[in-house]
């Protein structure tokens, strides 16, 4: 048996390929038994006494946690889920241009391999929490010398804090305006011990503010096999899903910030493009209107050389992307080699 522990589901993803395969979604299941006893006395047909007794158990069953386990055998049945846990790792398959050929888009696949978990808002926190702890740590040193303890620069108050002042602002706008200023959170006093700099503030900033800049707040998926020459396997985790409902803190702090085995199921979404010539970039017409089919591909081709360069949220070659329905790590496995019983005397 299978126990699966679950990061990721989109329910409405699931539900709508699990209809088209069984013509519909059980939600539920109601399983009703009845157990009864007769007794009679005297003749029959002539002088009868009977009596009936008996009850009724009705048990009703959620389908919810299990519509995933249900579409992914459905799939595995009907032939069209591949797991390609093995080609990944074969060093062949990173040849230019074969991943493409191998895995087209569109094509529903399952693959187990070591990814790590990034997300910008936790890296933003545990350095606030570190420029924290830092000027918290100098504090108290001033204090066991017996120097006066001086606040200095008030640190940067956190956007949730900031955000929450605001009345008029909405849930959405205030996430957003968190989203656009993680680096906010981390103060400009200087961070010293026994007056001695260990790291400028601002690069700190900086660092949040890359990370940001590369990485959309929010949580993404990285797998990275581990066969030379491999490229890395994007996974974008869409807020507001199944089981994703976990702060970034304590989705860290329970998973840490290393590889691990994780297992995804869905669909390849692309495979990163060949840089673009840029040098064509006229996308107005000769009366000076902005041709919209023009800009729209100059875009795109701006997009993709960027995403090359890793300075955006695409894929870069050699690796693709996985349109994710769910993500989860097997658990529950029994030890393969179990410890020896220690013998006493």
């Amino acid at each position: 048996m299978i126990l699966r522990e679950y990061l990721y589901v989109d329910s409405a993803a699931v539900r709508g390929l699990l209809a088209q395969l069984d013509s519909g979604v059980a939600e539920s299941e109601t399983v009703r038994t009845t157990s009864g006893k007769k007794s009679g006395a005297g003749m029959k047909g002539i002088l009868e006494h009977g009596r009936e007794w008996g009850e009724v158990a009705e048990i009703t069953k959620g389908f919810s946690d299990v519509l995933f386990p249900n579409l992914e055998n459905a799939l595995e049945v009907q032939g069209v889920l591949s797991d390609i846990s093995d080609v990944i790792g074969e060093p062949e398959s990173w040849s230019p241009g074969r991943m493409e050929e191998l895995l087209p888009p569109g094509r529903v696949v399952r693959v187990t391999a070591p990814g790590y978990l990034v997300d910008a808002r936790f890296l933003a926190s545990t350095l606030a929490g570190f420029a924290a702890a830092v000027s918290g740590l100098s504090k108290v040193q001033q204090g066991v010398d017996g120097g006066s303890v001086s606040d200095g620069e008030s640190p940067a108050v956190p956007p949730k804090v900031k955000r929450a002042s605001k009345s008029s602002a909405t849930s959405a706008e205030g996430a957003k305006w968190e989203e656009e200023n993680l680096e906010g959170s981390i103060p400009l006093s200087r961070l010293t011990v026994d007056n001695s700099d260990i790291v400028n503030a601002s690069f700190l900033r900086g660092i949040v503010q890359l990370q940001r800049g590369l990485f959309a707040p929010g949580l993404h998926l990285t797998l990275a096999p581990e066969v030379e020459k491999s490229g890395t396997i994007s996974v974008r985790l869409q807020e507001g899903k199944q089981y994703l409902d976990t702060d970034p803190d304590i989705l860290f702090s329970r998973y840490g910030v290393g590889a691990q085995d994780w297992t995804v199921v869905g669909a390849i979404g692309s495979h990163p493009l060949p840089n673009p010539d840029l040098s064509e970039n006229n996308f107005m017409t000769g009366d000076g209107v902005v041709d919209r089919s023009r800009f729209g591909r100059f875009v795109n081709q701006l997009a993709t050389f960027l995403g090359n360069q890793g300075l955006a949220d695409l894929p870069q070659a050699p690796g693709f992307s996985i349109v994710p329905w769910a993500v989860y790590r097997t658990i529950g496995l029994p030890l393969q080699h179990p410890p020896s019983a220690v013998r006493e005397g």
